[in-house]
């Protein structure tokens, strides 16, 4: 018997990888079928959990932690611009690598903007807004989870 497959793990049981592979995924079905709005939520989901690997990795891993205490940091820093500026800034600058992250900033204050428009002001998102939110996404991704990233693909063609 091999590895049971993503979809057929509870969401609250999967690892943070697994939980950004299955929201990248179900955004990427999402863009298919032109439900823009929806896929850019999934975008900064899968975004945010990024985050989450990367203060995971920091605290849990580099620093021994307990995982009780890790996650109810990452659940006060209350979504992917609270956990970048509260969280992985200072993780960051500890590390001495703040400089190749900050740049990241416009990005996730853009994708953050697209997602609070959908599931705040009820706004609907254009497929340019969708490809936006996919781009900022793995590029946030790439940078935060490197080792995920190269399991995502964008929708389309760039």
């Amino acid at each position: 018997m091999g590895e049971p497959k993503i979809a057929e793990i509870p969401y609250d049981e999967r690892t943070d990888d697994q939980r950004l592979e299955s929201n990248w995924t179900k955004g990427l079905k999402q863009f298919d079928r032109k439900d823009w709005s929806a896929c850019v939520v999934r975008a900064a989901t899968s975004a945010e959990i990024a985050a989450n690997i990367y203060i995971r990795k920091f605290l849990l891993t580099e620093h021994t932690l307990p995982p009780k205490f890790v996650d109810a940091l990452l659940l006060s820093a209350n979504g992917l611009d609270g956990k970048f500026k509260r969280l992985v800034r200072p993780a960051a600058e500890h590390r001495g690598n703040w400089s190749d992250i900050k740049s990241l900033q416009k990005k996730i204050e853009s994708l953050n903007d697209h997602r609070n428009g959908v599931v705040h002001a009820g706004k609907f998102k254009s497929k340019k807004d969708a490809k936006s939110a996919f781009d900022q996404s793995l590029s946030i991704i790439r940078t935060l989870a490197p080792d995920e990233s190269e399991k995502l693909a964008l929708p389309f063609k760039t």
